[in-house]
């Protein structure tokens, strides 16, 4: 007769199999995942350079490249961030002063979909300075779980 707990451990691994054997399989993005990456993440539509007081659109894509579904996790209302620098250091978040709600939110992605998150940078720093004429970068940061960046690419602020 088998004891009490090796029922408990054969009840727990029955529901455990049950519990993954009926989801949807996805792929998570992760950096853990040396394989084909099962996302990637671009910075698009920058120019190499910008008329200094212009408001610059700042924007990246993610497309999924998995034939199957992937899934991410994003740990707050905020999916994406985008860090303008100067010299190296950062000058500007474009979620500085923002509130994000802290709530999990799993978004599943089919094979082959886009998503674009954007945001406009003012040619401020975070402290609403005017930044000055010369070569800046920006790196776009997609806000899951774990976070995923874009290459950092270069701009200039020319007169």
């Amino acid at each position: 007769m088998m004891n009490r707990r090796a029922i408990s451990i054969v009840i727990l691994a029955g529901l455990i199999f049950l519990h993954t054997g009926c989801r949807k399989k996805a792929y998570i993005a992760t950096p853990d995942n040396k394989n084909t990456p099962a996302v990637s993440l671009i910075m698009t539509d920058l120019d190499s350079a910008y008329a200094l007081g212009e408001g610059i659109e700042l924007r990246m894509r993610l497309i999924v490249d998995s034939p199957k579904p992937v899934e991410i996790m994003f740990p707050s209302s905020c999916p994406a961030e985008f860090v303008v620098f100067r010299e190296g250091e950062p000058i500007w978040n474009s979620l500085e002063g923002m509130a994000c709600l802290q709530v999990i939110n799993r978004v599943t992605f089919d094979p082959s979909d886009t998503t674009e998150y954007s945001t406009l940078w003012n040619c401020t720093t975070n402290s609403w300075k005017g930044v000055t004429l010369g070569r800046y970068s920006v790196q776009g940061i997609l806000l899951s779980n774990p976070p995923l960046k874009t290459e950092v690419q270069i701009f200039h602020l020319v007169d």
